[in-house]
């Protein structure tokens, strides 16, 4: 299945509402670029995860959707030796001269963070895309305006949403016409490894495969894909919200989101040490057993299809969790070498010298226990949503349930909540949500709501009133009408033409 192409904004749910931005975006490109002529826009949306956080880079399914906030490339192509990136918000992302041509390295300055950092990621994986094409690659110049609306650490994949469209950009400037969404997966799922983050690739294939109206089930193992699905209760519908609590990802990785990856990493290897577990791959980040791997290689291969085998396989998994990891309040690293068998230098080398973090002790019960309780819900939800219905309430609350667990299991065994997400959690659920729980990398960001179309109102007055305009007594109804975000199913990446500029 190829990514789609557009001549018109019918991809939106209301077409009309974004004739405003684009001709915004068009005027921004016209006054940064005299003299060149948009040839055509590249989009991808963010993403909100319904349940299955923190275990994509563990290759465990997930259900996320795409939404309607996106990034949107206007671009044009030259023969020049340089490719020139403004943005719409030129305050905020100043206009960025990178230099393309023989022998030019696109490196990624880590030292020095800006958003150009995050257009090199996609530019470098397009350019390996287009290598494997053809060995005599000669990038176009390129002039590119960018329009978001992804709130920048909101817990929505701005990020992901932006290298994809970025990659979508200098692949079709440069002679790709059409691409599947496979392959735009498959390249920009590393994307962000080039920027230090160790993520897996629930963002970018959620950014990639989403469908109007339709969720998303992600599968990495034994291959890649995403499969739309409709929920079965046509009043059900979700509000996300931006709690304004701005976590950048990439800052806070070595205390944060890679500290996770490490020690699970770890204990990866731990549980395939103890359980006898052989002959799988070490597949994680930082090459060693994921934790999908042991239990592939403890219980079986589980083919990602068979949801009895997999909810079975897991529960196995967390049985030997609680029986075999007996450090519950964190593993030092003496003791880590203890159980590995290996010297404090050789633990250094193997797990702690790629990916650079900061941590007093490892708590690798929590986050292995964690990643295989959230990946049973994941199944379990899954299985709900393909069951028939015959009570809307029942299956409410069982769904709802399920979110609630998860955003415990969160907090307490990932803890990548904090006392402030929860409490947005709590004044949802005593006011019209079913579940509520925290989307995406956690530390800040988004809560994603279940709900009713009927308690809707309820829900969103209440969320205003009792969290924003208390917590920010200031704030606007532009800034409440942009932190409550539009949280229909959207189309995933896509191309458009430049004919819609006679339409806007």
């Amino acid at each position: 299945m190829s990514v789609p192409k557009f001549n018109d904004l019918s991809f939106y749910s209301d077409p009309k509402a974004h004739n405003s931005r684009y001709a915004k975006l068009v005027k921004s490109f016209k006054s940064d670029f005299p003299g060149s002529e948009i040839e055509f826009f590249a989009r991808s949306p963010g993403r909100v995860n319904l349940i299955g956080d923190h275990i994509d880079y563990n290759y465990f399914p997930v259900l996320p959707m795409a939404i309607e906030v996106d990034v949107v490339a206007a671009v044009s192509t030259n023969d020049g030796d340089a490719i020139v990136i403004s943005n719409t918000d030129a305050d905020k992302f100043p206009k960025h001269t990178i230099t393309i041509g023989k022998g030019s390295e696109f490196v990624v300055d880590r030292e020095h963070h800006s958003w150009a950092n995050y257009f090199k990621c996609g530019l470098i994986v397009a350019d390996k895309f287009l290598e494997e094409k053809s060995t005599d690659v000669k990038l176009k110049g390129m002039n590119i305006t960018f329009s978001g609306t992804v709130p920048t650490g909101g817990g929505l994949s701005s990020s992901a949403a932006f290298c994809v469209a970025s990659t979508l950009a200098v692949l079709r400037a440069n002679g790709v016409e059409s691409i599947t969404k496979a392959d735009l997966t498959r390249i920009t799922v590393v994307s962000e490894h080039y920027l230090g983050l160790n993520n897996g690739g629930m963002d970018q294939c959620a950014s990639v495969y989403g469908e109007q109206g339709k969720a998303l089930f992600i599968q990495f193992k034994p291959q890649l894909k995403g499969t739309p699905f409709e929920f079965p209760v046509k009043n059900l519908t979700f509000v996300i919200t931006n709690s304004l609590q701005v976590s950048n990802k990439y800052e806070t990785a070595p205390i944060h989101y890679n500290l996770r990856v490490v020690e699970m990493a770890i204990v990866g290897d731990l549980l395939a040490k103890k359980l006898g577990v052989e002959g799988v791959p070490r597949d994680s980040n930082v090459d060693t057993y994921s934790l999908r791997g042991v239990m592939d290689g403890y219980c079986g291969e589980w083919n990602g299809e068979d949801l009895d085998q997999g909810i079975a396989h897991i529960s196995r998994m967390i049985d030997a969790v609680e029986n075999t990891l007996t450090e519950k309040e964190g593993y030092t690293v003496e003791k880590c070498c203890q159980e590995l068998n290996i010297t404090p230098d050789e633990f250094h080398s193997k797990y702690l010298k790629k990916i650079p973090v900061k941590f007093e002790v490892l708590k690798l019960y929590q986050r292995s226990l964690h990643v295989y309780r959230e990946s049973l819900r994941v199944l379990q939800t899954l299985q709900l949503l393909q069951a028939p219905v015959d009570d809307d309430a029942k299956f409410f609350q069982t769904f709802g349930s399920l979110m609630n667990e998860s955003q415990h299991d969160l907090d307490v065994l990932n803890e990548s909540s904090n006392a402030k997400l929860n409490e947005i959690c709590s004044i949802a659920l005593e006011n019209g949500a079913y579940g509520s729980r925290v989307t995406g990398a956690g530390w800040g960001g988004s809560i994603v709501h279940l709900t009713s179309t009927e308690n809707l109102p309820k829900l969103t007055k209440s969320l205003i009133d009792l969290y924003y305009k208390r917590e920010f007594p200031g704030i606007t109804e532009d800034e409440i009408q942009e932190a409550v975000i539009d949280s229909k199913p959207a189309t995933g990446s896509c191309l458009v033409s430049a004919d819609i500029i006679k339409l806007l």
